[in-house]
């Protein structure tokens, strides 16, 4: 009898969980009434007997949850805006205009949309604040508002289009005569050096470059090149540059030096006065290399000039806009190619802004370039693929493309723009509550980002899977950990307050932590002789903490490593001997 109960009632609970398992469970939002959405629809007693309607919000239990440190950062959100609010309650008139005006606008509640004003403001905007322009060379010229140009009442007249005066991007007829330049310095654009500079740059190093269409460039460079839109003599150089810093060959890395003074020497004399697609893409490359030599200047103006080249030649428009009045924007692929280069130089701006602790030049809402789509691999480009991607058939999200990781970055490139505006500029009179109030909107933008990651970009330190990360899904995560020890390392050491001090430490050591076990599985998969410069600077920041927050152990792995980039990147050789003249003895 008592076994037959027993199977009876195994039985029953097989049956409940046959008819429950993967169901949804909802419950009553007024009486916490529970049920199953699928299988039970009956209203509760309580809503019945009120005559109202059961509220069930769907909870998804297959979800994962949200980490503590997210929480957490909640947590302090709320205290922080509570804590103004008490502040704001106490204060005088004066006082209380004064706080209110620190408040960024973007902290105040969303008001419902003023759709009538918003249709005057894009009326105005798009009649009278944008301009395309022909200059007496027939290039086409981005003017603003304010511009001299600005002479026609309607704007640019599509009548004005005309394919054989339009050189946007084509540079191939001026490059062509530099053949002489490169012999100048012992290169031969047909060599063998050439074409092993070239793979090693998008075996290593394309996954940071993405601002360069791998397809379009090999495509005019294996071809006649003869008015080229994508390859330039400069840019196939500067290619080459960046290609032999990472070399496994240390004959072929000492032709690096070459490389770039072939490019340099092309570029100033044709790039400036002719603006291009590659002329863009080749000062945004040099300036890479001197920021990793060291130079930081240099490479700071290069990137300047790159970026206001972009500008200048209207990539903060999107290329669908432009379509009608633009001869060089004959395919999708062009059009994608143009978004390509502009949101490869705003990640790009954010990262050397970070690197330099400098002011951002490109900023997300001076632009109206559409998200970029994964274009499919051409013939043949399985010899091009970046490594990790060799062996990699699969096209779907994540597969073999690395867009879906720049457009991620993205995302985090707006939160370092937003860090870099509004906290550290000079001139923004913060009180205390007010800089506590934007740290802590910060650290929640950082950590909302990383919460909302796709599976395919998702990475922590205690994944049994990390060995299979691919470079450009370690150097997100780099970019990640170094902005946050970035933002919160001041604190971290320097706080005003216990509270403030514990939670700057807490980011900073888990970031650290991050830094560590992510330079370790790039060293053990990759090679430290191929890591970005990326790695470079996350170094620097994972030690600065560890020296004062972490252990002994930590800072002399994180220095080894440093090191080990060094001959890389000569910037890593500067900074290991700074750390080394700079702690104590």
């Amino acid at each position: 009898m008592l076994l037959r109960n027993i199977d009876e009632g195994c039985r029953m609970m097989s049956q409940f969980h046959n008819e429950t398992s993967g169901l949804t469970m909802n419950r009553c939002k007024r009486c916490q009434y529970r049920k199953f959405k699928c299988s039970r629809t009956e209203p509760c007693g309580k809503c019945t007997a009120a005559n109202v309607k059961c509220e069930y919000p769907v909870i998804d239990r297959k979800r994962t949850p949200a980490s503590s440190e997210y929480t957490l950062s909640l947590e302090r959100r709320v205290q922080s805006l509570e804590s103004f609010i008490t502040s704001l309650r106490n204060a005088s008139h004066k006082e209380r205009e004064r706080m209110l005006l620190s408040v960024p606008a973007d902290q105040l509640p969303n008001l419902p949309p003023d759709n009538q004003g918003q249709r005057e403001v894009l009326k105005i905007h798009e009649g009278s604040s944008t301009n395309l322009e022909l200059d007496l060379d027939g290039s086409l010229i981005f003017h603003g508002a304010t511009s001299i140009y600005r002479v026609e009442p309607h704007g640019y007249s599509q009548s004005r289009r005309n394919p054989l005066l339009l050189r946007v991007g084509q540079a191939g007829s001026v490059a062509t005569n530099f053949e002489h330049v490169m012999e100048h310095f012992g290169i031969s654009s047909e060599g063998d050096v050439v074409i092993r500079a070239l793979t090693d740059f998008f075996r290593w190093q394309y996954p940071y470059f993405m601002f360069v269409y791998r397809e379009a460039f090999l495509r005019d460079h294996f071809g006649d090149r003869q008015s080229c839109n994508y390859w330039s003599a400069a840019l196939l150089m500067a290619l080459c540059a960046l290609g032999a810093m990472v070399a496994s060959d240390d004959k072929q890395r000492r032709l690096s030096d070459q490389f770039f003074l072939a490019a340099e020497s092309i570029i100033m004399v044709s790039g400036l006065a002719n603006p291009s697609i590659p002329t863009v893409q080749t000062f945004l490359c040099l300036a890479f290399y001197e920021i990793g030599r060291g130079n930081l200047s240099k490479g700071w103006s290069f990137s300047g000039i790159a970026f206001r080249m972009a500008q200048d030649l209207g990539f903060q428009r999107d290329p669908d806009n432009w379509v009608l009045h633009d001869a060089s924007l004959g395919t999708h692929e062009d059009s994608e190619i143009r978004r390509r280069i502009y949101w490869g130089c705003y990640n790009s701006d954010k990262l050397i802004s970070l690197i330099l602790g400098r002011p951002v030049h490109l900023i997300y809402d001076a632009a109206e370039v559409d998200a970029l789509k994964i274009l499919p691999d051409g013939p043949a480009m399985e010899y091009w693929r970046p490594v990790g991607f060799e062996a990699n058939d699969d096209d779907t999200t994540g597969g073999i493309s690395n867009i879906p990781f720049v457009q991620e970055q993205i995302h985090l490139s707006r939160i370092v723009e937003s860090m870099m505006t509004v906290l550290f500029p000079i001139r923004i009179n913060q009180d205390a509550i007010s800089r506590r109030s934007n740290l802590d909107k910060l650290n929640l933008e950082f950590l909302r980002w990383h919460e909302s990651l796709p599976i395919f970009a998702k990475w922590t330190r205690w994944d049994t899977t990390n060995l299979n990360a691919v470079p450009g899904l370690i150097a997100l995560h780099l970019f990640y950990n170094s902005a946050r020890i970035a933002l919160n390392h001041d604190n971290a050491v320097a706080g005003h307050e216990e509270t403030e001090r514990n939670s700057a430490c807490q980011y900073c050591t888990t970031s650290a932590q991050n830094i560590i076990t992510l330079v370790r599985t790039y060293r053990v998969k990759y090679d430290l002789r191929h890591s970005p410069l990326v790695l470079v600077y996350a170094c620097v920041q994972a030690i600065r903490v560890v020296s004062t927050l972490g252990t002994p152990e930590e800072e002399e792995y994180l220095t080894q490593a440093l090191g080990e980039c060094s001959g890389t990147w000569a910037l890593a050789s500067q900074m290991q001997l700074r750390l080394v003249t700079m702690s104590p003895q």
